[in-house]
């Protein structure tokens, strides 16, 4: 009669459980990235006489790690440290992309973006590489990478560092 009692019990009663710990177990949405939180502000401002007809995304955060371009210019070389999280809307294309592989096939995207820019738009005169416009860098990251990867809506830069060497 136990038996019964705790295999009829066991379900009615560890069910609900579960089901509530799940709800309080479930990964919260990334928040948005700092420097996008000005122009969300602005648009804000702009719509608030508007009602939204589509539910905000929910974006979720996969850090990239650190990458390092050399520019290399006629008397020396720099070299840009970017440490860079990208966020992607959906959770099933965050699910595709968080593997092994998919995480892989974002860093090589990352890095040939990098690495394009180098040659072209982070060519700099000595002294002004911590003036280049982080965020006109990063919007040109992910439009690029966007290409390859629809899911990218943002990134965020968490670490940027330079040193100039002499060339030999």
């Amino acid at each position: 009669m136990k038996k019964l009692l705790i295999i009829l019990l066991g379900p009615l009663l560890l069910g609900p459980t579960g089901y509530f710990l799940g709800q309080m177990m479930a990964p919260e949405a990334a928040p948005p990235p700092a420097e996008m939180a000005d122009q969300e502000m602005q648009m804000k401002k702009d719509e608030a006489g508007k009602v939204a007809a589509a539910p905000k995304e929910i974006l979720f955060k996969m850090p990239l790690g650190k990458f390092t371009v050399q520019v290399m210019q006629p008397e020396n070389v720099l070299h840009i440290v970017i440490d860079m999280d990208v966020y992607l809307a959906g959770a099933s294309e965050f699910e595709r992309l968080n593997g092994a592989e998919g995480r892989a096939r974002l860093r090589d995207g990352a890095i040939g973006v990098l690495s394009d820019m180098a040659e072209t738009t982070l060519w700099v005169d000595p002294g002004e590489e911590n003036n280049l416009d982080r965020l006109k860098m990063i919007e040109e990251i992910v439009r690029k990478m966007h290409r390859d990867f629809d899911a990218i809506r943002t990134a965020r830069i968490n670490e940027f560092s330079t040193a100039r060497t002499n060339r030999m």
